[in-house]
């Protein structure tokens, strides 16, 4: 554009596209604005749409000059390879910054005797990647970062607010890691990872709280720290004043026999060589993938063994006839459930458990589904959100209920009332008939969110409203939640905070409110004061749904959010 521009030639440019690169989903929308530009007037002037202006040009370091990959303060991120891959003939780098973290691959260029490519801009956390060279996974040997259970693996980060948590706190002002050596089941000595809080004292009067952390198939005791950032997020969160004082225990989980491992090896070594308790409601316990089965085991049983469980990305496979739910709800002072999107392969098994977990009354909470895959972006959030839940005496803000009756008349022609709880009832009209089901809808009572905390109780939080309907049951059967859905509105707009999506029930392709879904959230910056919500509830049943009344309930809950 500058010889252009020198050279006086008359142009247009449509910016830079910040959601595509050298690839088809740039070029299709080019020729899609080039095409309608043609032979005729221009629908409109000017740049398309969120592209953007070039200020001046991307540069990046010279050749070999800097560790790779370099990262631009916009988030753009640069790749280069060593000069051993000259020969190459194909060179991609593959990372998870694809939709929902999944991994995706991006080609490089060759660049004289060197292969570079640029990706980005992408939103601040932690990345991990591999370059495939000629068919290869191989190892960016110019990164100086490292995973043991993945030697071809590196990670970078970018930097911003968003990634806070995740990133390094000042030196000397975090907690410390050190090595625990303990007796293995496998026939000889293995070693633990441990995180002592900052002020730790060996001599205190009161034994620390523990927390027993587990990795998950495929990994090792050194991955919460190399991908799970789990020293950052515990530095943080303690400095931040959200974390108990307590000790955290990362284990070896790989062997037969967890259940024996832990409690008989790991456990009594922990508290042999460390000032930690050994009473139940001061021990938690948590896992991922592998390790969330382990610790899904030890709940059902030998549950009381730990007070505060965490799942993360496992679920539950019995029917619950093995269930003692009393011990369960008796010993547990927290069970909380986590998992990604449905591109997480455990999504069908934690629906299977929080489905018998209701059915057979074992108390639990469950944080929604991430939006994320079965990968160290959802694992990382869910250490965020489940380590300052521990050892406290409340863990979140739970309505008891708004209860929901759906009375179906004798003769289905789309007429059906709903009560709310207080007597609040709405008259619905002739419902809208698909040939299979009938619509009706009313109104959620009012909900009101007070946000008085100090700048230095909410940490830099925010708040989110969630809410979930239990099965509408009768005498006739019963309706599931998943026909529920529902439109969320706030009374009042606010900066800073949004109504949560609207949510389809299972016979318009969605999941209804079968599990958790947002009715509203704040940012840390529109967190004050009083905010009023409400939504539209929408049922939808078939249009043989059998006649009679219907009772359930709608649960709310407020939690804190980064």
């Amino acid at each position: 554009m500058n010889a252009l521009d020198e050279a006086g030639v008359e142009y247009e440019f449509d910016g830079a596209n910040p959601d595509a690169g050298h690839n088809w989903n740039a070029w299709q929308e080019n020729l899609s604005d080039f095409a309608q530009r043609l032979f005729q007037e221009p629908p409109f002037t000017g740049m398309s749409p969120g592209h953007t202006a070039i200020d001046e040009p991307f540069e990046t370091p010279e050749s070999g000059t800097t560790p790779t990959p370099w990262v631009s303060e916009g988030g753009f991120v640069t790749f280069e390879t060593t000069t051993d891959f000259a020969d190459a003939e194909h060179v991609t780098v593959w990372a998870n910054w694809g939709p929902s973290h999944l991994w995706t691959r991006v080609e490089l260029t060759s660049v004289g005797d060197r292969w570079q490519g640029t990706v980005g801009p992408l939103e601040p956390g932690w990345y991990h990647y591999r370059f495939i060279i000629d068919m290869e996974s191989t190892k960016d040997t110019s990164n100086p970062t490292s995973v043991t259970s993945e030697p071809t693996w590196s990670q970078f980060l970018v930097p911003g607010e968003r990634a806070r948590l995740v990133s390094p706190v000042p030196e000397g002002e975090g907690g410390t890691v050190q090595e625990m050596s303990y007796p293995s089941i496998v026939g000889q000595d293995r070693t633990a990872l441990v995180w002592t809080p900052p002020g730790y004292d060996e001599a205190r009067s009161e034994p620390y709280p523990v927390f027993y952390l587990q990795h998950g198939g495929g990994q090792n005791y050194t991955d919460w720290l190399e991908m799970g950032q789990a020293k950052n997020i515990l530095d943080h969160h303690f400095i931040d004043g959200n974390l108990e004082p307590m000790v955290v225990v990362m284990g070896n989980g790989n062997v037969d026999d967890f259940t024996t491992e832990l409690l008989d090896n790991i456990a009594p070594a922990a508290e042999e060589q460390l000032n930690v308790s050994a009473e139940p409601q001061r021990r938690a316990l948590a896992g991922l993938s592998m390790g969330g089965g382990q610790t899904m085991r030890i709940l059902t049983e030998r549950p009381g063994e730990f007070g505060y469980v965490g799942v993360f990305s496992a679920g539950y496979s019995g029917d619950g006839s093995d269930l003692d739910v009393d011990a369960i709800n008796d010993g547990t002072t927290l069970l909380r459930l986590y998992n990604g999107n449905i591109t997480d392969f455990t999504y069908g098994g934690v629906v299977n458990a929080m489905e018998v977990f209701d059915r057979a009354g074992v108390e639990y909470e469950f944080d929604g589904w991430f939006e994320g895959p079965h990968g160290w972006d959802t694992w990382q959030h869910d250490l965020t959100d489940f380590a300052p839940r521990l050892f406290r005496t409340s863990t979140a803000d739970d309505s008891d209920g708004i209860e929901i009756e759906a009375t179906v008349p004798e003769v289905a022609d789309g007429y059906l009332s709903l009560s709310i709880a207080d007597d609040d009832t709405v008259t619905l009209g002739e419902a809208t008939n698909a040939g299979d089901r009938l619509v009706m809808s009313g109104t959620l009572p009012t909900v009101t969110v007070t946000d008085s905390r100090t700048e230095e109780q909410a940490s830099g939080t925010g708040w989110a409203l969630a809410g979930r309907a239990s099965d509408l049951v009768g005498e006739q059967g019963s309706i599931g939640a998943d026909h529920l859905g529902w439109t969320p509105s706030l009374v009042s707009e606010r900066d800073g905070v949004t109504a949560g999506p609207d949510v389809h029930s299972v016979l318009s392709g969605g999941g209804g409110l079968a599990a958790p879904q947002r009715l509203a959230e704040a940012t840390h910056a529109g967190r004050t004061g009083s905010t009023s919500v409400s939504s539209q509830v929408q049922l939808e049943v078939p249009v043989d749904t059998e006649p009679g009344s219907y009772t359930g309930a709608v649960t709310v809950s407020l939690f804190p959010v980064d």
